[in-house]
C-alpha cells in the first residue's frame, strides 16, 4: 500500500540540508525570519517521521543563493540537478534580484520591475501548473498569503488543504484578470473543477490570505493564545476579511468533531543545545569559563562597557508589532538604575535604526546598536548572564522566546500571545518556569520583569546553571521539531487524509 502524499508549498526556507556533494553541503538558505526556519523544520521532520511521502516546493531565490549561500552562477544554474526528486524549485525573473538585508531575503519588497504580488502569482502558477499535476498529492500544506491561490486550485483538484498562517493579519488583494493572465487558473472549467467556490472576494478583488484560509480543510497559526485573541475579536479591525474566514472556519468542525483551526507554537530552530553539549562534554566549570570569556568578547565586539548583565533586544525594529520604543526610550535610564547593558541586535524601520544608533552613540557604553548579525547572536547564545527582551504589542509566536532558553539565554517578556504560551515565570524553589514575564507593557511593567531577572542573576553560578540545564532539557522536549511534527501529523494530517479516503471510496 502506498504512503499518502503531502506537498509543502513555502516561499521561504532556511538551513535545509538536501542533496549531495559540496553544492548543498551547508544547506539551502532563503532566509526571511518568520516561517523560514519553521518550514525547514517541518519539512525535515515530516520526511524523518515517514508517515507521508513528503515533497516540498520553493521559489528559486537566486539572489539568496548567491549572497547567503555563496554559490556561483554556474552552481545556481545546475542547482536543480542536485536536488532530490521530492524537492522542486520554481524559477521566475521576479525571484532573481530580490534585495538582501543582513540575512533576510526581502521578498516582500518592491524592486524596479516586480512587486510581491508578481512573485506570489509566479510561484502559485508554477505550483498549480507543474508541481500539483506531477506530484498528485493527497494533501497540500501552504504557508501565508504568497501561496494563497494554491489553495482554491488544490481544492478544485480534490486535494486536502492545510493553510499555515504565521502572521495572517498580513494579506494582499489582486484582480481576477491579473490572476488569470499570470497563469493561475481560477476559472470554473466544468462541474469537476470549481476553484471559484474557495476564492474569498473583497469587493471586486481576491484576498490572497483569506482565500488560503477559506480553501483550507484546516487552518494552523503559531500559538494557541494568539489564535484565542483572533477568535475573541482583538484583531477585527486589522484585516476583516482574513479574520472573518478564520472565525468562520472555527465555527465549522470536521465530521468527526475535530476542530478546523489550531494553534501550535513554532518548533525550535534546532534539536540540540550547545549549552547541554558543553555541559556534557566539558563539565560545568569549563562551560562557565568559556561563556564568561564569550561575554567579554561580546563587550569588545559591540563597545558595551564592563559590568552589569547584557540585555539583548533581538526583535525587528517595527513599532506596530514589536514596540521597541519602550526599551529604546528608557534604555539609558534602565541601564544606570539596574546596572544593565542593552544591545539592540536588529534591523527594521530606518527611522528606528537611526534612533537606536543615536542612543548608542550618546550612551557612554550602556547601549549598543548593531544591524542583525548571526555571528554576534550565536555568541550571545554562548555567553554568561545574558537575557533576551521582548516587548511586542502582539507576537504570533516569536523566535527568541522559543530558541534562546535552549541556550541559557532567558527571556524578559510581555505576557502576550506566543510569549504567554512559551515563557512562564521562573520559580527557583519550585524548579519551574523559564523566564521573567510582566503583565503591563509599559515602563512600570518592564521594570518589574527586570527586577525579577536581577534576583536570578545574582544567584551563584552553580544555582543559575542548574536552572539553565533544566530549562534547556525541557525546551528540547517541548519545542523540538519531532514533538511538533508528531502533533500536527497525528492531530491534523493523518485524520484529514483518513477523512478524505472515506469520501473518495
Amino acid at each position: 500500500m502506498r504512503k499518502p502524499k503531502l506537498l509543502i508549498c513555502t516561499p521561504e526556507i532556511i538551513d535545509l540540508k538536501v542533496g549531495e556533494g559540496n553544492l548543498l553541503s551547508k544547506g539551502i538558505n532563503f532566509s526571511n525570519g518568520g516561517m523560514a526556519p519553521v518550514n525547514s523544520q517541518y519539512i525535515v521532520g515530516l520526511i524523518k517521521e515517514g508517515t507521508f511521502e513528503t515533497s516540498a516546493v520553493i521559489p528559486k531565490w537566486e539572489s539568496s543563493l548567491r549572497e547567503l549561500n555563496e554559490l556561483t552562477t554556474r552552481e545556481i544554474k545546475t542547482l536543480e540537478s542536485s536536488m532530490p526528486e521530492n524537492f522542486y524549485l520554481i524559477s521566475h525573473p521576479s525571484f532573481n534580484k530580490v534585495q538582501i538585508k543582513g540575512s533576510n531575503t526581502l521578498m516582500w519588497n518592491e524592486t524596479s520591475r516586480f512587486n510581491p504580488i508578481d512573485r506570489s502569482l509566479a510561484f502559485c502558477s508554477g505550483i498549480t501548473n507543474t508541481v500539483l499535476p506531477k506530484v498528485k498529492p493527497d494533501l497540500v500544506l501552504i504557508s501565508d498569503w504568497m501561496t494563497g491561490l494554491v489553495g482554491p486550485v488544490a481544492k478544485a483538484m480534490n486535494m486536502g488543504v492545510i493553510t499555515m498562517g504565521h502572521n495572517p493579519l498580513y494579506t494582499n488583494l489582486v484582480s481576477f484578470d491579473e490572476v488569470i493572465s499570470k497563469g493561475v487558473e481560477l476559472r470554473d472549467l466544468d462541474s469537476s473543477y470549481l476553484p471559484s467556490k474557495w476564492i474569498y472576494w473583497d469587493g471586486e478583488q481576491i484576498d490572497l490570505m483569506a482565500s488560503a484560509i477559506n480553501s483550507a480543510d484546516d487552518f494552523i497559526t503559531v500559538s494557541p493564545s494568539y489564535l484565542d485573541r483572533i477568535l475573541n475579536g482583538t484583531f477585527d479591525s486589522r484585516a476583516p476579511a482574513v479574520i472573518n474566514t478564520i472565525k468562520n472556519k472555527a465555527a465549522h468542525v470536521h465530521p468527526d468533531g475535530r476542530p478546523r483551526v489550531h494553534g501550535y507554537l513554532n518548533p525550535s530552530e534546532k534539536d540540540y543545545s550547545y549549552l547541554l553539549e558543553s555541559l556534557n562534554t566539558k563539565g560545568l566549570e569549563e562551560t562557565i569559563k568559556e561563556r564568561k570569556d564569550n561575554e567579554i568578547l561580546i563587550r569588545q565586539t559591540t563597545g558595551l562597557r564592563d559590568g552589569g548583565e547584557i540585555v539583548i533586544f533581538p526583535n525587528r525594529l517595527y513599532s506596530e508589532q514589536k514596540y521597541p520604543e519602550l526599551s529604546l526610550d528608557n534604555s539609558v535610564y534602565l541601564a544606570k538604575k539596574y546596572n544593565l547593558r542593552f544591545l539592540y541586535l536588529t534591523s527594521g524601520d530606518l527611522e528606528l535604526e537611526n534612533k537606536a544608533r543615536e542612543i548608542s552613540l550618546n550612551s557612554e557604553g550602556y547601549v549598543s546598536y548593531f544591524p542583525f548579525d548571526k555571528k554576534i547572536e550565536d555568541l550571545i547564545k554562548k555567553s554568561d548572564n545574558t537575557y533576551g527582551l521582548m516587548t511586542p504589542h502582539y507576537e504570533p509566536c516569536g523566535g527568541p522566546n522559543i530558541n534562546y532558553p535552549l541556550e541559557g539565554v532567558l527571556i524578559i517578556g510581555y505576557n502576550i500571545d506566543g510569549i504567554r504560551d512559551s515563557t512562564k515565570q521562573l520559580n527557583i524553589r519550585q524548579n519551574t518556569g523559564n523566564g521573567f514575564v510582566f503583565e503591563d507593557n509599559n515602563l512600570c511593567g518592564l521594570e518589574y520583569g527586570i527586577s525579577q531577572m536581577k534576583k536570578f542573576s545574582k544567584l551563584s553560578d552553580r544555582a543559575r546553571y542548574a536552572q539553565y540545564k533544566r530549562i534547556a532539557q525541557e525546551s528540547l522536549i517541548n519545542n523540538s521539531a519531532d514533538t511538533r511534527v508528531r502533533q500536527i501529523s497525528h492531530e491534523i494530517l493523518i485524520p484529514l487524509y483518513e477523512e478524505k479516503m472515506r469520501n473518495w471510496t
